[in-house]
């Protein structure tokens, strides 16, 4: 038993209180049943049957083939996918570059050609601020504490 003042349990104890470990925990556990269920399907492999061109592998031989063959596809199929997405996000950036610019050139535009539409209207307001501004009372001065 943990004396008057300490914690009954040490940080590296799974605690409820700790969100993070529980996750890790769930994550954990979610891998060994994959791992588990990989395992039991490259064991049980025995009925699969794989057909290349005229001739039929089957049992453990074509397990090993036709896992060698899907993941061989899947690895082209993935650098595939890499330069797909490359090539895609200098692309779609380039546009996004061109797109941006172009938005802050018509804002330009459109600022230059209203802007002197715009000054009859900003002198009253201008006014108005400055007579406001010039009615505001002063701030009182912050008060200062004694050092203790």
């Amino acid at each position: 038993m943990a004396g008057p003042g300490q914690r009954a349990y040490s940080d590296t104890m799974f605690n409820a209180k700790r969100p993070i470990m529980k996750k890790v925990f769930a994550l954990s556990l979610v891998l060994l049943f994959f791992c588990m269920v990989a395992g039991w399907m490259s064991i049980d492999s025995n009925d699969l049957v794989v057909t290349v061109g005229d001739s039929d592998y089957d049992g453990p031989l074509g397990a090993l083939l036709g896992t060698m063959l899907a993941g061989g596809v899947f690895a082209a199929l993935a650098v595939v996918m890499v330069f797909v997405a490359a090539i895609v996000a200098v692309v779609m950036a380039g546009v996004g570059v061109i797109v941006i610019l172009s938005l802050a050139l018509a804002a330009v535009v459109t600022m230059a050609a209203v802007s002197p539409l715009l000054l009859p209207l900003m002198i009253p307001f201008f006014i108005y601020w400055l007579m406001k501004r010039r009615d505001r009372k002063p701030a009182a001065p912050a008060l200062e504490h004694a050092p203790a």
